[in-house]
């Protein structure tokens, strides 16, 4: 059943927390043909402030009204490990947003959890040590991604392994299928780790000329998903380290992905710390005042400036070069070329089970999403009751030119129904349970590893500024992840408290 013919379907767009500055809100319903969608009035700030920012608007600085020890700007995994850092101390967490977490949010719609944003991670020692220091339960994700070319699903489809059973499965001649081997074989050669700086100057792009484009259209789609990138500009020693490494190694998360690390994190503060933590308080100018800082932000409207000892700014890199003044020209350029990848997220909220046969699963060639994911498969990977309700969550990766449009919301709202109408072509049962589906929109969440990002642009882009210093996601490591978020968030605020 073609999903334009459903009437009863719900539409709920949110703004998402990395959008620029907006906060999640909710449009009220009318009917328009046979689809139920919001109206154009969106409840909630907009993204007003940031803006202004970005474009140097002259904003107001007040004297500081009050100070403390160390200030923490941004309330995702990072600006929280950083905040359980410094509790013992005269902390103040500002985040703009009226909940914490950032990219790795988690919603709920009638008890279910759901991802916003990031799904999973894995557990490696210096991330075992946090799992044991945050009390984290994470449960370990059962099976490898499925994926589908040209209508054949392909369970456990890529293994990392030059002998993989699962390419005979591929609806393509033998010899394409020889040639998914020859690839593998090809960079099974390749020491990724004692060659990154060479590897990360290239696109992994080149490693796939000669190979038929159905080899490349898996990794585009997966790429674009996990590290914000395309082959094309996506740099090589990652590519290569993903295609052989990743699927060797355990994935991690909870129902409803790490959206609950965050809130776990924040849980296990003391009653006294959390009351230091602001939310809608949006920080929008960070300056060195002598051996202090001062940080000026808007709350309930209201501008105020908080005086310091020293500052840990856990935002993404595009908007700490204009948050914090009298950056370095090398260091402010560096994060001026830092690309970030613009993301929708849709929820289908369905009445039953409709799928149950895979953790995450690709679409190889599909126009309006990526993959996506049953948001409780960590709890009923063994099928459990069928007749229960189900999330599917939906990823959709737009391309850098596309961010503009997502301050449309009609345009906003036909990417959903786009993706929707090809999901219902490939499952055309899922139209007769699905009841509601919920955009999750964020303008800069995704750090793109391109080429040099690892080894040039990142070393630069977070380096010290006493007694100002940076964490969040796209500080460290390839990808961006949970646990590097919060490792940067702690090593950020260990140096912060030598000047406490």
């Amino acid at each position: 059943m073609d999903i334009t013919r459903r009437s009863f379907i719900r539409w709920v767009i949110a703004s998402g927390a990395a959008m620029a500055c907006p906060v999640p809100g909710f449009g009220r319903q009318k009917k328009s043909g046979s689809i139920e969608i919001p109206s154009e009035e969106l409840h909630g700030e907009t993204n007003k402030v940031c803006h202004e920012v970005r474009d140097a608007h002259k904003l107001p600085l007040p004297a500081p009204s009050r100070s403390c020890d160390v200030v923490v700007i941004g309330g995702g995994p990072s600006g929280l490990a950083a905040a359980d850092e410094v509790k013992g101390t005269d902390f103040l967490l500002l985040e703009k947003e009226p909940h914490l977490g950032g990219n790795a949010y988690t919603e709920t719609w009638e008890g279910l959890s759901y991802s916003t944003g990031a799904a999973w991670t894995t557990i490696w020692p210096e991330a075992q040590e946090l799992v044991s220091r945050f009390k984290l339960d994470q449960t370990r994700i059962q099976g490898e991604d499925s994926a589908c070319f040209d209508g054949v699903w392909i369970r456990n489809f890529w293994n990392g392994r030059i002998h993989n059973p699962a390419f005979d499965q591929l609806p393509y001649p033998v010899s394409v299928k020889g040639v998914f081997r020859r690839f593998m074989a090809e960079i099974d050669k390749i020491d990724y780790a004692a060659e990154m700086d060479r590897l990360d100057q290239r696109r992994f792009s080149e490693f796939f000329e000669g190979y038929p484009p159905q080899l490349r259209d898996f990794w585009d789609g997966f790429g674009r998903s996990n590290w914000g990138a395309g082959c094309g500009h996506t740099s090589a020693y990652l590519g290569i380290q993903a295609a052989k490494q990743w699927f060797r190694e355990p994935r991690y998360t909870w129902e409803g992905g790490m959206g609950i690390g965050p809130r776990r994190i924040f849980e296990g503060l003391p009653e006294s710390a959390r009351k230091r933590v602001l939310t809608g308080a949006s920080a929008y100018k960070v300056r060195r005042r002598g051996k202090k800082v001062e940080v000026s932000f808007f709350q309930d409207g209201q501008p105020q400036t908080v005086e310091a000892k020293a500052a840990v700014v856990a935002v993404p890199k595009f908007f700490a070069q204009f948050l914090v003044e009298g950056l370095p020209e090398d260091q402010a350029a560096a994060m001026s070329k830092m690309r970030y990848q613009p993301y929708l997220v849709f929820n289908l909220c369905f009445n039953r089970v409709v799928y149950n046969q895979g953790y995450d699963n690709w679409v190889v060639g599909a126009k309006h999403f990526t993959d996506f994911v049953p948001a409780d498969w960590v709890k009923y990977a063994d099928g459990g009751d069928l007749s229960r309700k189900q999330v599917i969550t939906v990823y959709s990766p737009r391309p850098e030119a596309e961010r503009a449009d997502f301050l449309d919301d009609a345009d906003v709202l036909a990417k959903a129904k786009a993706a929707v109408r090809e999901l219902v072509k490939l499952f055309p049962g899922w139209s007769d349970h699905l009841a509601e589906v919920r955009i999750y929109r964020r303008g800069h969440p995704m750090p793109m590893s391109i080429p040099g990002n690892f080894t040039r642009l990142q070393p630069l882009a977070r380096r010290d500024f006493p007694p100002v210093y940076f964490a969040h996601s796209d500080s460290a490591s390839e990808v961006s992840d949970f646990f590097f978020a919060a490792l940067a968030g702690i090593g950020a605020a260990k140096k912060a408290l030598k000047h406490v």
